[in-house]
């Protein structure tokens, strides 16, 4: 495909050399009424701006809020090692990790920086993240249990699963309609066992896995059930008027 065409090329000094003996006689190099300049200029090409967009390409999406350990997550299903810290938005592009099974089976997943309430209006750079989603094959809604405990202002993980799929729907209608499932992270802290079975409680239609992402607690068991929505063996959706948060 071209994008931009290039001018007509100019005559190079080589093109326009004449024998010595000419040059040595002082016989000008150049035809009556021409001069150097318009002999070797070329001719300008055309000119495009271009704005460019790179969509991850990965089977599973790991969407979460921002320090819901997703980035913890992804080093614990595969071999990657992304940037992890105790701030919001630690992750600022997409990591990729690949999750290798015993039968040499391969799943690529994509650690999607964290979106906030009103991503799809672009704030905290919404749009540039949740275009990753676009390509992904399964979604792995990733939730802190402990967000609200202990006196944390954070949000209940049922509201945080309920505003996560909003989103998705304001961007691109059907984006969330796709094979789903729940992580619960951070199942040790404590008072997330109550957390844990109230969002049971308030969610149905999809499968909800409690996991200790630092401690790799519950991962085999997520491992699995990824495995089984990707060949197509179960398939779940999460569904927003399946969440219940009054």
């Amino acid at each position: 495909m071209v994008v931009a065409r290039g001018g007509e090329g100019g005559f190079g000094n080589a093109s326009l050399k004449k024998d010595n003996k000419s040059r040595s006689n002082g016989a000008s190099s150049f035809p009556e009424g021409e001069d150097q300049f318009s002999l070797t200029a070329g001719r300008p090409g055309s000119e495009t701006v271009l704005i460019l967009e790179l969509k991850s390409i990965a089977d599973v999406g790991l969407v979460g809020m921002p320090n819901a350990g997703k980035s913890t997550l992804l080093g614990a299903l595969s071999r990657a090692e992304p940037a992890v810290g105790h701030y919001a938005f630690t992750t600022l592009r997409p990591n990729i990790g690949n999750l290798n099974y015993e039968d040499f089976f391969s799943v690529k997943v994509a650690d999607i920086p964290g979106l906030i309430k009103g991503a799809h209006e672009n704030r905290g750079l919404g749009h540039a993240f949740l275009r990753h989603i676009e390509r992904t094959k399964v979604l792995a809604f990733v939730v802190d249990l402990a967000a609200a405990l202990n006196g944390k202002k954070g949000i209940p993980p049922w509201e945080q699963l309920r505003d996560l799929v909003l989103e998705l729907e304001h961007h691109q209608e059907g984006l969330s309609n796709r094979p789903s499932l729940v992580v619960a992270n951070k199942i040790d802290e404590e008072g997330a066992e109550n957390a844990y079975e109230e969002l049971k409680k308030r969610v149905r239609g999809v499968p909800i896995f409690p996991v200790c992402a630092v401690l790799k607690e519950g991962v085999p068991e997520l491992k699995a059930a990824l495995r089984r929505l990707m060949d197509g063996s179960e398939s779940h959706r999460l569904h927003i008027d399946k969440i219940i948060t009054d």
